[in-house]
């Protein structure tokens, strides 16, 4: 499915919700109950701006247990009982656009988002939907959060934490804490010396079954990073 890179300010909507797991039976009922109570009548507490979108969000992700927060939101300066205030945070998403049912084609839009190969930062994603017309069909954008990659072994920096350090200790914005420490790349290697590193972690065992496949990935990838193609200068 296409996309297409961009950079988001910080904004803050207003929303009410509910926590759900894809896997539970009950995932479909809890999202729609939320919805259906947001549009028929909840949402007007709210006093949005004519204008204002509708917003389904997604955040606090639990890998352990697949579960997340989701909320159906709008822009507004109130916010009474029974609703939160949820910060998107600004930086870069991937940008799904389509138009279709807002019930149907957004399903189908998810279930090819969630097969793309994306470093996903897990804060918040988030749908953002136009004014439905009379057949039900709208405009629809969905934005996936992106995470920093490590310009030396492709990893994705979720989190300050795992980013490293320059000599003054002051986070890299370009590589990650395994690669980088004090200003300096923790391991004088090549980029296919890295490349096998990779595979041979425990994770990349899990991701990679299809070993050659995946080091021949590599080798068209990993030359775009910043510290293999200045090697390359």
């Amino acid at each position: 499915m296409e996309y297409e890179i961009v950079e988001l300010k910080a904004r803050t909507v207003v929303g009410m919700g509910t926590r759900v797991r894809n896997e539970a039976p009950d995932m479909v009922q809890k999202i729609g109950g939320v919805w259906g109570a947001f549009l028929g009548g909840e949402r007007a507490k709210l006093n949005p701006a004519p204008d204002a979108p509708c917003l389904g969000l997604y955040t606090h992700y639990d890998w352990s247990d697949g579960s997340y927060d989701m909320f159906a939101a709008t822009e507004s300066g109130e916010c009474p009982e029974g609703f939160r205030r949820i910060v998107i945070p600004g930086g870069k998403y991937a940008r799904f656009t389509f138009h279709g049912d807002v019930q149907k084609a957004t399903a189908d839009a998810w279930e090819k988002i969630w097969a793309e190969p994306l470093p996903r930062a897990c804060q918040v994603d988030f749908e953002e939907y136009g004014q439905p017309g009379p057949d039900g069909q709208a405009d629809i954008s969905i934005y996936i959060g992106l995470a920093d990659l490590c310009q030396s072994c492709g990893m994705p920096m979720t989190g300050d934490e795992l980013r490293g350090t320059e000599a003054d200790g002051s986070r890299s914005a370009d590589y990650c804490c395994y690669c980088y420490q004090k200003g300096a790349f923790t391991a004088d290697c090549t980029m296919e010396e890295m490349i096998d590193f990779c595979l041979d972690t425990e994770e990349g065992k899990k991701l990679y079954t299809d070993r050659e496949q995946a080091r021949k990935k590599m080798m068209e990838y990993f030359p775009t990073l910043k510290r293999w193609s200045c090697a390359k200068r």
